[in-house]
């Protein structure tokens, strides 16, 4: 048994003034997840180790880099959409790990990925290859065994 998850990254700009901001992916923008039957260490038990059922990916997983050309305050959002068959008990997480940034906040700890936009960090002028990581929650042996996909969608607005 196992169970195959392809997540898939997009940037969407959707900005108040077209020409006054860029956004730029880097690295890898698909993580796929595949769950080794060995992860279920008997019956009845849920996938993972220390934290059950839970898949984290590399900390720069996907690079995002901001060019404001006025270098006003930006806010960075976030949603998902998925393929009709996402279940409701997998968590799907996202964060931001380049904590040495002052001129950027939030988006530091792993906050939940919904359909609707959310707020996921705000930010100052230009930032360069900003490190995002996700983790997905609620893996279980309970799951249909089937792909499962998600596109998240970063909406960028410069104000």
């Amino acid at each position: 048994m196992k169970i195959f998850i392809l997540i898939i990254f997009m940037i969407i700009s959707n900005v108040l003034f077209s020409q006054s901001i860029k956004v730029e992916t880097k690295k890898n923008i698909e993580w796929f997840e595949t769950i080794p039957v060995s992860d279920i260490i008997e019956a009845g038990n849920d996938y993972g180790g220390a934290d059950t059922g839970t898949y984290t990916s590399n900390r720069d997983q996907t690079e995002i880099t901001i060019k404001s050309k006025k270098h006003n305050r930006t806010v960075v959002k976030i949603r998902k959409e998925y393929n009709g068959n996402w279940p409701q008990n997998l968590d799907l997480q996202i964060r931001r790990t380049d904590n040495y940034n002052r001129d950027s906040n939030d988006g530091l700890i792993f906050q939940t990925i919904t359909d609707v936009d959310n707020v996921f960090f705000y930010t100052t002028g230009n930032q360069k290859n900003v490190p995002i990581q996700y983790r997905i929650k609620g893996i279980s042996v309970l799951l249909p065994v089937q792909d499962y996909i998600a596109i998240i969608i970063y909406t960028v607005y410069d104000y």
